[in-house]
């Protein structure tokens, strides 16, 4: 009976991690081996990949297996932010000014700040390209002009 309970936990919590972290899976085994796959079930399969053996850890202390310093987590907090603030951030961008655009700097640690601003402001056409733009196609136009 515990056992049952146990497997019915760890699914649960598997699925839901999943679901929470679906454009995500992280640095590990998963996201070399599965690269290119998409959906529910890739990602489940990915997430307990990366957890097998803590290839995940290791993948993050040896900068191996995926993992690049920073930029996952920057981009999906980038996509989140764009996602709450979409039309006030396109605002401030067209007027290279704003404090949408000041939080937005600041979560991407950008050093300068006035030339990101100006780039963010003459690639407006290129970042919200259209009327019905997803917030994480903004959010990966502008996480490449912060890089």
């Amino acid at each position: 009976m515990n056992k049952k309970v146990l497997a019915a936990t760890v699914a649960l919590v598997i699925g839901a991690s999943a679901g929470v972290f679906a454009d995500n899976i992280g640095a590990g085994l998963g996201r070399v081996l599965l690269q290119g796959k998409s959906g529910k079930g890739w990602e489940i399969l990915g997430s307990i990949l990366n957890g097998c053996c803590a290839n995940g850890a290791f993948a993050i202390t040896t900068g191996t297996l995926g993992y690049r310093e920073g930029e996952a987590i920057a981009l999906v907090d980038t996509k989140n932010f764009v996602a709450d603030n979409m039309d006030g951030l396109a605002q401030d961008i067209a007027m290279g000014e704003g404090e949408y655009l000041d939080v937005l700097a600041d979560m991407l640690a950008v050093s300068d700040k006035a030339s990101f601003k100006s780039t963010l402001k003459d690639n407006f056409s290129n970042i919200y390209t259209s009327s019905d733009v997803t917030a994480e196609e903004v959010a990966a136009r502008i996480h490449s002009f912060a890089i």
